[in-house]
């Protein structure tokens, strides 16, 4: 393609101009409008860069201050890994260790219970906490049983004490050679007829593994339960007798499998 040299362009169109009566008014209108087209440009421009070099920065609202409560659960400590995984095994620690506790035997409660508390605070000081003996006669290990073989027998010893024997006299089992020589109280009127026959059934039960006299202590237990039997009172010791004990306790045979006590 051939290049037209630009001052040829301009006579060429100033030839067209003088032919047609077109004057430069044109070439000078569209100059203006090209020029009025890039002013608000221009404005805008320098709009934006006075905008820039003032440094002005929009106003902004000042931060709320923090809540005192808010401020002190955000700064307080917290509890450390190891001390929350303790925290979580403690009740399960609880539940075994409760689990391992020592069950109360059922024999906490009852008259061997209230015998058991007697014993302690009335006979133990002469025969030993575990009946071993003392100033009074061994009682455990089968002892007592050798001594008195029928229960009410031993009721009327602890009913009336070396007093209501007398002096010189035998008591319990004639086998045994046994002599009074004084030292043994009489609890007829110091303790009821439960605590007393509570006392003695423990003896011959705990300290002597008596399996007789544990099934009397059951079946004595829902006698008085069922209020046939009545040991609230006191025992005389100038009138017991192994008779009149075995009259007190006659409700109980009707709680037994079988023959509690002997006639």
């Amino acid at each position: 393609m051939v290049e037209v040299p630009e001052h040829l362009l301009k006579r060429s169109k100033q030839a067209r101009q003088s032919m047609t009566g077109e004057s430069n008014d044109t070439d000078s209108q569209s100059e203006q409008n090209t020029e009025s087209n890039t002013e608000p440009t221009s404005e805008i421009k320098k709009t934006e860069s006075s905008t820039k070099d003032s440094g002005s920065i929009t106003p902004q609202e000042a931060p709320k201050p923090i809540a005192p409560y808010i401020n002190v659960a955000l700064t307080r400590k917290k509890i450390p890994w190891w001390a929350a995984s303790i925290l979580l095994i403690l009740p399960i620690w609880a539940i075994i260790y409760v689990g391992t506790l020592e069950r109360p035997s059922v024999e906490s409660t009852g008259i061997l219970a209230t015998g058991a508390e007697v014993y302690e605070n009335r006979c133990s000081s002469c025969h030993g906490s575990n009946g071993g003996g003392g100033a009074g006669y061994q009682l455990s290990d089968g002892e007592v049983l050798l001594t008195f073989p029928q229960f009410q027998d031993q009721v009327e010893w602890v009913v009336k004490g070396s007093e209501g024997f007398g002096i010189g006299s035998t008591y319990g089992d004639p086998n045994r050679g046994r002599v009074v020589q004084g030292g043994m109280p009489a609890f007829g009127e110091v303790i009821t007829a439960e605590e007393l026959i509570g006392a003695i059934l423990h003896e011959r039960v705990r300290l002597s593994n008596s399996e007789s006299d544990q099934l009397l202590a059951e079946a004595l237990d829902h006698a008085i339960e069922m209020g046939d039997v009545d040991l609230s009172g006191y025992m005389n010791p100038t009138t017991i007798t192994p008779q009149l004990v075995l009259e007190m306790l006659d409700g109980v045979e009707k709680h037994s499998n079988g023959e509690m006590l002997a006639g």
